[in-house]
């Protein structure tokens, strides 16, 4: 959408709306910039008003969230990983004759990789490449400082020599592996098309634990028994904190720290450098408090639909589930007359046909299983859970994130040239989605239609020439047509005018004959026949108007 508004998108919505219905929108999924927290509010006001229904909210994608609040952590520290990993890589980029001094010096065919600026969590390779090429990059500035080698004159050989004269620099970027690691698992899973939102709020969870326990006190941790208690806990507060030197901070950033104790000793900058790494874990810690999916009662809830989750309790799955129909209820996506069949329905699967299958919900895993497939095979056409498999259903539809979408413009950006269609951009996209779906080229089915179509594709092609044809000569009458109903409408307006100019000029003009006869004026005679006069010019322009206004006329009745 470029740099359109949130009125300009809720239009394309809206449009699309009017054809698929407004009733059927049930979520906007989206990756959280507030311009589409406003598409959100007027799509949800539209949908009220005309249908009487809204949609459900689960928040922005939670991927997007992640990412964004590791980069928050990353940017409130003082070590600006993000400057120094890009200077390492262009120190290098297109210059053939240093990386022939580097490799020369140091013997090493390993270079800088490239910083993922947009999706920081993508940076660990990049950080695990500056770890382990970072003795050849000390030895290769200590040539170059020597006049071993050519120094180069530029802003990253400065920061890369900044780097390597940093003690600490190893830490940083162990501390940055240790965090990127413990959530990259998160979203290498979510980077599906499966159902996944069921899981987001247990798995979320565990994160943001983890992420707690690093610099939050065992005993408010322990208070924090579920995800709404863990929610409330207040991780800012300071009394709330361990002390800094408790702060956990991994084990090979502890080793660097050793290493940098005996090195040089600076208790100073070791105790700064746990400070930063608390507030690194409080900022990232803030921005999914306020912004994870985890947040909204429909995304904790749906883990009554996580197999491993419904196998453990009853009463608190059918709790769970009661918030889930209360919340599609206060929706419109509901009757409220249902919901006692569904938890009756509920109650009966829970106690029936779950504990025969229950081998099927203890072995479930979302990594191979898909959701939508394991509760299809035990609701669907059954009649006595007939309610609750619909509310399954709309579950299950609903989108986790953009991860579908995200691939969609990486596919876009490979298959676009120049002057491509739109068309021929939807064609191919086609094409490639089915060819994902069947599971490659070799399964593609050669029918006979495939390949009467494939033979009659130049016949379509002029059949399509002749149809643009058509249309341009189309639009060329119909604009054609538009341009003189304008001219039409205008000389009709010019000529009202022009009747009533010479009416005016007449009746003034019989006044002051009147005067003059009444006063013996001369004067008043000459100017009533000047009047007369321009009256006359004016009736003359009028009937050449009325002429050119009936051509006009017999030209639009022909262009029609």
């Amino acid at each position: 959408m470029g740099h359109h508004n949130a009125v300009q998108i809720n239009e394309k919505i809206e449009k699309v709306c009017s054809e698929i219905g407004f009733q059927n929108l049930i979520q906007l999924s989206m990756d959280g910039p507030n311009v589409n927290w406003k598409t959100f509010s007027l799509a949800q006001q539209n949908i009220e008003q005309q249908t009487g229904r809204q949609m459900l909210n689960v928040g922005s994608c939670g991927l997007h969230t992640l990412h964004n609040a590791f980069r928050t952590g990353c940017a409130s520290t003082d070590w600006d990983l993000g400057n120094a990993l890009s200077s390492l890589k262009w120190l290098f980029k297109d210059v053939p004759a240093r990386r022939e001094d580097f490799t020369e010096v140091t013997g090493s065919t390993s270079f800088p990789l490239d910083l993922c600026s947009h999706r920081w969590l993508e940076n660990v390779e990049v950080a695990e490449r500056a770890l382990t090429i970072l003795p050849s990059l000390k030895t290769y500035i200590s040539a170059a400082k020597t006049k071993k080698i050519t120094e180069p004159c530029t802003k990253s050989f400065k920061k890369a020599e900044g780097i390597v004269h940093d003690d600490l620099f190893p830490a940083k970027l162990n501390f940055f592996l240790m965090v990127a690691r413990e959530i990259t698992p998160f979203l290498k899973l979510y980077q599906t098309d499966k159902p996944m939102l069921p899981f987001m709020s247990g798995d979320l969870t565990n994160i943001l634990r983890s992420l707690m326990e690093k610099f939050v006190k065992p005993s408010v941790m322990m208070s924090a028994t579920n995800t709404l208690k863990l929610l409330k806990v207040d991780h800012e507060e300071q009394d709330n904190h361990v002390d800094v030197n408790k702060v956990k901070v991994g084990f090979a950033t502890e080793r660097a720290l050793v290493e940098h104790v005996k090195n040089s000793g600076a208790e100073r900058l070791r105790l700064e450098f746990r400070q930063n790494c608390k507030l690194f874990l409080v900022k990232m810690v803030s921005k999914l408090f306020e912004k994870a999916p985890v947040k909204y009662p429909l995304v904790r809830s749906l883990s009554v639909l996580d197999p491993r989750v419904l196998l453990k309790n009853k009463e608190l799955s059918s709790q769970k589930l009661t918030t889930v129909l209360r919340l599609l209820v206060e929706t419109a996506r509901l009757e409220e007359k249902c919901c006692d069949d569904v938890l009756r329905e509920f109650g009966q699967f829970f106690d029936t046909s779950l504990m025969l299958a229950s081998d099927s919900f203890h072995k479930f895993t979302p990594q191979s299983d898909r959701l939508d497939e394991f509760y299809h095979g035990l609701l669907a056409n059954k009649a006595e859970f007939r309610h609750l498999w619909e509310v399954v259903q709309l579950a299950l539809i609903l989108s986790h994130g953009q991860a579908s979408v995200e691939r969609g413009f990486s596919v876009n950006k490979e298959v676009m040239v120049e002057n491509l269609k739109e068309h021929s951009l939807i064609a191919q996209r086609v094409i490639h989605d089915h060819v994902l779906i069947i599971g490659g080229l070799h399964n593609v089915g050669y029918s006979k239609e495939l390949f009467l179509s494939a033979s009659a594709a130049r016949q379509k092609y002029h059949m399509y020439l002749d149809e643009e044809r058509r249309q341009k000569q189309d639009q060329q009458k119909a604009l054609k047509r538009k341009t003189l109903m304008e001219e039409v409408s205008e000389m009709k307006a010019k000529k009202k005018r022009m009747e009533e100019d010479v009416r005016v000029l007449m009746k003034s003009a019989d006044g002051n004959a009147e005067k003059a006869e009444a006063t013996g004026k001369l004067s008043l005679i000459s100017k009533s026949n000047g009047l007369r006069r321009a009256a006359n010019e004016k009736q003359r322009n009028l009937k050449t108007l009325e002429q050119k206004l009936t051509e006009k006329m017999k030209e639009l009745n022909d262009a029609l």
